[in-house]
């Protein structure tokens, strides 16, 4: 592992016998080998968020989240706060003065004031009712919550709701179609489009955004191959999106097929395309995400192990090049942004 190793954060479930959910690896980008540096005790650690300015690592903790400091490889815990019954999603808002929370199983979110990675005030939003798709929509699931292209407000992805909230101004969009399950949101940077990913109808949904008028439907596309139902032995559910480098294309991961499915889309008119699908080596993709430009970690939560992937950008595909196994059910990666933090 070369001296100045690029830095991962990985979060995953924990048990009575694995109760170290927070653990940062060193990354070769050269030849995608990784090693873990250090393990820390956060329980359920379903995902993580830096500040705005990279110094402070936020973390789902369980019922609630906790806050470290990342210096020079390592993370200094500096406080903890309990909010609920399961914390799934946590995103800084751009005045790093609140983060932001999804509660699964509590179904509400909110926001947190912090000072220094210190908590203060935090304020809930309860969300009430059910979907079509039983028995995963018997009641409301937040399951994302992140910042609108303005930072002046939020928005919450409720699955158990098929809806997408904003806050404080609590306008309601519904997601389409009845019983999809939305999961994850992407704003691009041109803070024109927004795109869905749909956890129980395997979907990715390309959507206009405006402070004004919020979300409008442009484009619908499947996750999985044609006469894929989802429906097979293991099923199949759609997890994350994120962007490839360059905001060109939208990545989504397939559980149970496992994959990666690329699409292309067109900036102006957000129209989507099947670009490419990658078949991946193990089961259950939770989270992925770039470290540079050809360059990818996919958390195989089922497989318990961290794939490091080489991305073509003319053809979409992945190909794998290393991998770092005996992991317990990882589910989130955060690499440290460069530029914005002496974290090294």
């Amino acid at each position: 592992m070369p001296d100045r190793a690029t830095t991962i954060v990985l979060g995953a479930y924990t048990d009575d016998t694995h109760p170290n959910g927070l653990r940062t690896l060193a990354l070769d980008e050269t030849t995608g080998q990784m090693a873990i540096t250090a393990e820390y005790p956060v329980s359920n650690a379903l995902y993580q968020a830096f500040s705005p300015d990279g110094q402070i690592l936020y973390s789902c903790m369980g019922r609630g989240l906790a806050s470290f400091r990342a210096e020079n490889a390592r993370l200094t815990k500096i406080d903890e706060a309990e909010i609920g019954i399961c914390v799934c999603h946590v995103a800084a808002l751009p005045d790093g003065e609140h983060v932001v929370f999804a509660d699964y199983l509590g179904g509400f979110a909110g926001s947190v004031q912090v000072t220094e990675g210190h908590f203060g005030e935090i304020v809930r939003h309860q969300h009430r009712g059910s979907g079509p798709n039983l028995p995963r929509q018997n009641a409301a699931h937040c399951h994302q919550a992140l910042p609108t292209p303005d930072g002046k407000s939020y928005c919450v992805v409720d699955l158990g709701m098929d809806e997408i909230v904003t806050y404080p101004e609590q306008r309601v969009f519904k997601t389409l179609p009845a019983g999809a399950g939305p999961r994850h949101l992407l704003f691009h940077p041109n803070g024109r489009l927004a795109f869905l990913v749909s956890e129980l109808g395997n979907l990715v949904t390309s959507l206009r955004w405006s402070a004004a008028d919020g979300f409008a439907p442009i484009d619908t596309l499947p996750t999985l191959p044609p006469g894929d139902t989802g429906r097979g032995a293991n099923g199949d559910l759609a997890a994350a999106i994120r962007f490839t480098p360059g905001e060109k294309c939208v990545v989504v991961s397939n559980r149970g097929e496992n994959s990666l499915a690329v699409y292309d889309f067109d900036e102006t008119t957000g129209r989507m395309h099947l670009k490419a699908r990658t078949l991946l080596p193990g089961d259950w993709p939770r989270d992925f995400a770039f470290v540079n430009d050809t360059l990818a970690l996919v958390a195989l939560e089922r497989s318990g192990k961290i794939l490091s992937l080489r991305y073509d950008a003319d053809s979409g595909e992945f190909k794998t090049v290393s991998s770092l196994t005996g992991l317990f059910r990882p589910v989130a990666l955060t690499p440290i942004r460069k530029g914005q933090s002496t974290w090294t």
